[in-house]
């Protein structure tokens, strides 16, 4: 503001400057010589002309012609004036000016010759020029009044512009005196507030100083030449020194270690030449400082330049940070260690699965050799007990490493178009024979619009509904379990809702029952089995498809459990359905190496229960020998063994060449998909997931020994009442009952694994054997398609569950009430 006022008073001084010279220029214009006036002129040309009339008539007696003479030429050169000069410019624009100066001109022209001629000639011509400045008489008089005119509004003109000089140069002095008194009125505000601002600058540079001294970081300040110029209490508490100490001594000398002096003397000469450095202006970053002790610790400087004039100083921030170092070496410490635990739990559940996996396929295996026995109702329920607790220990198994493979954050990328409406109804058509065990009713509600085709990961929506309901089923009696879909209008979007009228759940258990390995003293007791991870898997697949679980529930009045995911609706897509065949193997010869008597054995009795010629070795070395000694058709080899284990003696086999040509498939009890992988790279042809079942066994010796025989599936529904003929009435209802469990068992497992193990290609193949005993075709051929699917691929749960319907109804009439 003080600059604009400065530089309109300055703008306002040059200019009444300027109209002062005007003016004075004008007052001199008024006071110039008569001489360079029009009139003045004038009236000398009249006056001349006046006295060279009069010297005529005095010398028309021949006297005085000399002076007649020089009146003469002083008259012919004003009136050359009048004619020629520039100054008479304006009135020679006057046309009658002109005319007149016309006729004295040629007056004049007519009698030079004769003045400049003899002087008879002169007198005798005087009388004819007389005459004729006489007629100029009254010419001369209008140049003169002419004249005057023109004087007078000339004058009159310039009087008018002096006086509007003269008024423009008041207002301007006017405007000099305010913009003088505004100038002063903001000098002074200026001084009152630079006043203030000094009052404000002082004070924070004693609040600065004082922040300064009880800073809890050192701060140092050195010039160029490295000599230290203050150093707060900070500093001397953390260095040691005190500030009379340190001040004016060289800093690299007192403060840094020696193996930093050349970098810290090359950064400032550096920052000097260029203005550049890797110190200076970067920041804090983290440097070893030196206490008077001669310890050297760990810093965090900040170094900042200050240049006032040609005067550059460096400010130096310093923080002891040797606790934050040591709590970032625990903590890294600890995330090793959290890390290690992480190694051991994988490791751990990679044994659990091996250990808990070898005795079951001990005893399920068992089991079903004693089923195919013939043996008494009560034994046969004795088994089929045995069975589910074995299949129940499996499930939790999975369970557990079914969670551990969620923890890796796997994304599902199984996205296609699929009928919802269709899976819905697969859902509650499954549940419906054990809702109706339980007393309750499942009804399905779903509001979608006409089209019912969307994208979405149909089998990971199966498992979640599948456990939800599985789980209002567990906690529900007598009462009604509902699935609600909506599809949000406007949306692409789909809202699930499973709705149950069972036992509830406390508010302050409401976020418990996700956490992992929970289960509730309430509602949700231990009176119910399970690992306490089936609401904490759904939680988890419901989060990595975009959407989130959430769940309302009051005591004694039921639960709903909800979420909504994003399910762009579509067209219908074409499907097309393919026939499946089995294959029928021919007796072959068999090596197996097993360390487990039990697996070993069962094996044994299992493959010579197919016809095959088995060979048994304990042990991965024992395995390799008897490779070498006799030629076999299959080895089936164990992964896991004392000594050496399966991927060593397969190294020594492939390297030796001792079975060219001859398929060597893994039997193992690791289902994790790491050791599955390390499995195959190893040079397997396939891998059995234990307990490895008479199915299953089968369908690896057709399909690796190239004696297959393709049989076609029936297309129609077997007679089961010859079957049941066949075993009696309640040997054959008990076993229809237990294939109903077992096929529910396997839908809920696929629905909740979401992927095709090894155990549910086992299953699934073991049920096609009875599926086709039982004339079931279309059930057969979808478990013969999870069979053959790959491993931990997506099964098929919609066309398993098109097949149980069509199953269930054909089983209903056979089935005693309380197995429907």
């Amino acid at each position: 503001m003080l600059t604009l006022t400065i530089a309109f008073l300055a703008a306002l001084g040059v200019l009444s400057l300027g109209l002062g010279r005007i003016v004075l220029s004008e007052l001199d214009n008024i006071g110039t010589k008569a001489t360079d006036r029009l009139t003045w002129n004038l009236a000398l040309v009249q006056i001349s002309h006046l006295q060279v009339r009069e010297m005529a008539y005095r010398a028309q007696g021949g006297e005085n012609l000399h002076v007649f003479r020089l009146e003469f030429g002083i008259y012919s050169s004003r009136v050359a004036a009048l004619r020629d000069s520039p100054k008479f410019e304006k009135l020679r624009t006057n046309q009658l000016v002109g005319e007149k100066l016309i006729r004295i001109q040629r007056q004049l022209d007519f009698f030079t010759p004769l003045v400049d001629g003899p002087d008879k000639d002169l007198v005798q011509s005087l009388p004819a020029f007389i005459d004729g400045l006489q007629r100029n008489n009254r010419d001369v008089r209008d140049l003169v009044r002419i004249g005057l005119q023109l004087e007078a509004q000339s004058s009159a003109d310039h009087k008018h512009q002096v006086t509007l000089t003269l008024k423009s140069l008041g207002w301007v002095l006017v405007a000099l005196v305010m913009a003088l008194a505004f100038t002063a009125l903001l000098i002074q505000r200026l001084f009152f507030r630079t006043y203030e601002l000094l009052s404000a600058h002082r004070a924070t540079a004693e609040r600065l100083r004082v922040m300064v001294s009880s800073s809890l970081d050192a701060i140092v300040m050195v010039d160029v030449r490295g000599e230290i110029l203050s150093f707060n209490g900070a500093a001397e508490d953390i260095f040691g020194f005190t500030k009379e100490e340190v001040v004016g001594k060289r800093l690299k000398d007192t403060l840094i270690p020696i193996h930093h002096h050349k970098f810290t003397v090359d950064n400032t000469v550096s920052f000097l030449k260029s203005g550049e450095g890797n110190l200076i202006n970067k920041g804090p970053v983290l440097k070893e400082a030196k206490r008077k002790s001669g310890e050297v610790f760990p810093i965090e400087l900040n170094v900042s330049s200050s240049q006032d004039g040609d005067n550059i100083v460096f400010v130096c921030f310093m923080r002891d940070v040797t606790d934050r170092i040591k709590g970032e070496e625990e903590l890294r410490r600890a995330r090793d260690d959290a890390l290690a635990g992480e190694r051991v739990k994988e490791k751990l559940l990679t044994v659990l699965s091996h250990e808990i996996r070898t005795p079951l396929n001990g005893i399920l295996g068992s089991i079903e050799l004693l089923e195919n026995a013939e043996m008494l109702s009560q034994e046969q329920k004795y088994l089929r007990t045995m069975r589910a607790s074995g299949e129940l220990l499996l499930h939790h198994v999975n369970e557990v490493l079914e969670m551990s493979r969620l923890e890796t954050g796997t994304e599902f990328e199984n996205y296609e178009p699929f009928d919802l409406d269709e899976l819905l109804q697969e859902i509650v058509d499954c549940h419906f024979f054990p809702a109706k065990a339980r007393g309750n009713k499942i009804r399905l509600r779903c509001r979608l619009p006409g089209e019912t085709h969307c994208v979405g990961n149909p089998e990971r929506i199966h498992q979640v509904l599948m456990r939800l309901l599985a789980n209002a089923l567990k906690f529900t009696e007598n009462g009604e379990i509902m699935i609600d879909v909506e599809h949000q209008a406007g949306k692409d979007e789909v809202e699930f809702r499973v709705c149950d009228t069972g036992e509830g759940i406390a508010d302050e258990d409401l976020e418990r029952i996700f956490e992992d390995f929970v289960t509730l003293d309430t509602s949700y007791s231990r009176k119910r089995e399970g690992t306490g991870l089936g609401l904490a898997i759904t939680r988890r697949v419901v989060e990595q498809m975009g959407g989130e679980l959430n769940v309302e529930s009051e005591l004694g009045e039921g639960s709903i459990f909800w979420f909504t995911l994003s399910l762009p609706l579509v067209t219908q897509p074409q499907t097309t359905k393919a026939i499946a065949s089995a294959d029928v193997p021919r007796p072959i010869h068999i090596l197996i190496v097993e360390d487990n008597d039990i697996n070993r054995m069962l094996l044994e009795k299992l493959l010579q229960r197919q016809g095959h010629r088995v060979t048994c070795a304990v042990g991965g070395a024992e395995g390799v020998e008897a490779v070498e000694k006799e030629r076999f058709d299959l080895v089936i080899m164990d992964i896991s063994m004392p000594g050496m284990d399966g991927i060593e003696a397969l190294r020594q086999i492939r390297t030796r060449r001792l079975a060219e040509g001859v398929e060597i498939v893994a039997l193992t009890a690791h289902a994790a998909g790491d050791d599955q992988k390390r499995i195959l790279e190893a040079g397997f042809t396939e891998i059995l997931i234990k307990p490895a079942t008479q199915a299953e066994l089968a369908r690896v010796i057709a399909a690796y020994t190239g004696q297959n025989k393709t049989i076609n599936i029936p297309q129609e529904n077997s007679d089961i009442q010859q079957f049941i003929e066949a075993l009696g009435d309640e040997k054959a209802r008990g076993y229809l009952g237990n294939f109903c469990t077992e096929v529910i068992q396997l839908k809920q497992d696929l629905s909740s694994h979401g992927q095709v193990s090894k155990e549910h290609q086992s299953e699934a193949h073991r049920l096609a054997g009875s599926a086709a005993v039982l004339g079931l075709a279309t059930l057969r051929t979808c478990m013969q398609d999870i069979e053959s699917a790959e491993l931990e691929s997506d099964p098929p749960l919609i066309a398993l569950a098109e097949a149980w319907t069509e199953a269930s109804e054909i089983l209903a009439p056979h089935l005693d009430s309380s197995q429907q």
